[in-house]
């Protein structure tokens, strides 16, 4: 089951219900009833259609004319008897419809985003004015409500996941770098961890960019920020490390050149079928005098379509061994059937790959009905 599947039931029946009532209490022109027939196109779809479903819904039945329907959504706000999901047709909505009437827009999803987020819905403003928009958001960036904070980060991501990319912000990431300067030192995690993903983002296209940010914010962070700067560092780096890029792991500690010994790495068994769990045994021995830092992963490679192998890179551990000593490590990976993946069966592959580099590898077989 996908994230979006897990999700979906979210926008359900009771929520088009809730929906209808509210934007009858402020506009009493509202057709509740025809509005309410939605929920039976509900169950065929996805999460990101029901919440596209639910605006078109919007489109029809509210008034035409973007501004005066605008309104009607912040009244129903105001009345905060809406959260969560049922709020996000609300932001589809702007998303979609309100282009031509930008500061209304934006200033709208201010207020939306406090309530339930606006980082989807503000895509299609940057890729129409992107610097407008980022004029916005350094502003909002000193916002005293943290959800805003947040938006200035995940909204502007490169790669949000479910979002619309931004081929502009892939390309050149100095257009968002000043906006993570102004977050870095945030007081809620929750704002930290978006500029960790939104680092992360950047990463896949211009490493060295991350690289160099990250090493300068550690130089520069007043001693009272600097664990801020070091979370920051270890969750935006992530991808890099699973790559075993050596800079990625020199800002964090940690060395490729490692003096371990695999001694042992065992599969619980040699096939599995789809629902099971395969279990990894691994013993590391230290063969230095020295303590180390060392981040452990594991690779599945899984047989495609045509019978070569595609690679997946899981986190297993990342801590530091004693000199000499000897440590058991046991993981387990779930198989479970899952939307954005089609396992083959045959002879498939996992790996231990400690500080980037791959260790070794025993074959696994997968067994389909």
């Amino acid at each position: 089951m996908s994230e979006e599947s897990a999700f979906k039931n979210w926008i359900n029946p009771e929520v088009v219900k809730l929906l209808s009532s509210e934007l009858r209490a402020v506009h009493s022109e509202f057709n509740q009833k025809t509005f309410n027939r939605l929920s039976n196109q509900l169950a065929a779809l996805e999460l990101k259609a029901r919440v596209r479903l639910i605006a078109q819904g919007l489109v029809t039945h509210l008034p035409s004319n973007y501004l005066d329907a605008l309104q009607i959504i912040l009244k129903v706000l105001e009345r905060d008897k809406l959260s969560g999901f049922a709020l996000w047709p609300f932001s589809e909505y702007i998303g979609t419809q309100g282009l031509e009437h930008f500061d209304e827009s934006l200033e709208a999803m201010h207020r939306l985003t406090q309530k339930f987020t606006a980082e989807f819905s503000v895509r299609p403003f940057f890729l129409k004015d992107p610097e407008r928009v980022l004029k916005t958001f350094r502003a909002f960036a000193q916002s005293s409500d943290h959800h805003v904070r947040r938006w200035v980060s995940e909204g502007s991501r490169p790669l949000l996941p479910w979002g619309e990319k931004i081929p502009l912000f892939v390309r050149d990431p100095q257009h968002t770098l000043p906006l993570l300067e102004l977050l870095k030192y945030d007081n809620e995690l929750y704002v930290r961890k978006s500029v960790a993903n939104h680092l992360n983002d950047i990463s896949k296209h211009h490493p060295s960019v991350v690289i160099a940010t990250l090493s300068q914010w550690k130089k520069t962070a007043p001693a009272e920020h600097k664990p801020k700067i070091a979370w920051i560092t270890r969750h935006a780096l992530r991808t890099l490390i699973k790559k075993g890029n050596p800079a990625a792991l020199k800002l964090i500690g940690v060395s490729q050149t490692t003096q371990i010994s695999v001694k042992g790495f065992t599969l619980s068994k040699k096939s599995y079928r789809l629902g099971e769990s395969m279990e990894l045994s691994l013993r590391l021995l230290s063969t230095t005098k020295k303590p180390q830092k060392i981040v452990v992963d594991y690779v599945i490679h899984y047989m495609k379509a045509n019978g070569s192998l595609s690679k997946k890179v899981y986190k297993w551990k990342t801590f530091e061994i004693k000199a000499g000593e000897s440590q058991t490590l046991i993981k387990k990976h779930s198989l479970k059937k899952i939307t954005t993946m089609k396992f083959y069966a045959g002879e498939h592959q996992v790996s231990v790959q400690i500080n980037g580099v791959v260790m070794k590898t025993i074959n696994w077989k997968f067994i389909l009905p």
